[in-house]
């Protein structure tokens, strides 16, 4: 006959191992998984800090980049105020100097004409000179003799001639 055994027996063995199995827990627990929890707390808070940390420098940096690119846009329209600016300043300058060379040119133009009106002048006088000399001469020789016409027009072409061949001075 087979005896059956039932599945679970209460017997002494089955008493050490779950009183065992109890102090075993105890003592884990009291070593083991607390530590083990509190560095998971510790490990969970810490990136949890680093998350934010994160999330706050990633905020930072797009308020610089959108510093940055604010300055970069005004740096730009303040490169293109100057370079306008200078195109002005330039413009002036160059308005300055054409009026400056304008004003020189007339003031030659001016003193020039008045130079050629002084030369003008003075060949006048030199010219009525040379003809008061030249009718003197004249007068001289047809005092010398009595001339007819013909006589007198030969001898003012030869005044005429000699005056030509002579320099005036």
């Amino acid at each position: 006959m087979t005896v059956y055994e039932p599945l679970l027996a209460l017997n002494w063995n089955l008493l050490f191992s779950a009183i065992t199995v109890l102090v075993l827990f105890l003592i884990l627990k009291k070593f083991f998984f607390e530590k083990v929890h509190n560095f998971m707390v510790e490990r969970e808070n810490e990136v949890r800090t680093q998350f934010e940390t994160a999330e706050e420098t990633n905020r930072l940096a797009e308020q610089k980049l959108v510093e940055y690119e604010e300055r970069i846009s005004n740096y730009q329209s303040e490169g293109r105020e100057i370079i306008k600016a200078a195109r002005d300043d330039a413009k002036v300058q160059a308005q300055g100097i054409i009026s400056e060379a304008k004003d020189k040119a007339r003031k030659v133009m001016e003193q020039s004409e008045a130079e050629i009106e002084r030369q003008k002048y003075g060949a006048r006088q030199e010219l009525k000179e040379e003809i008061g000399t030249l009718a003197v001469m004249a007068a001289e020789r047809i005092m010398k003799r009595e001339l007819s016409d013909k006589n007198q027009s030969e001898i003012v072409d030869q005044i005429i001639k000699e005056a030509e061949e002579e320099k005036w001075s």
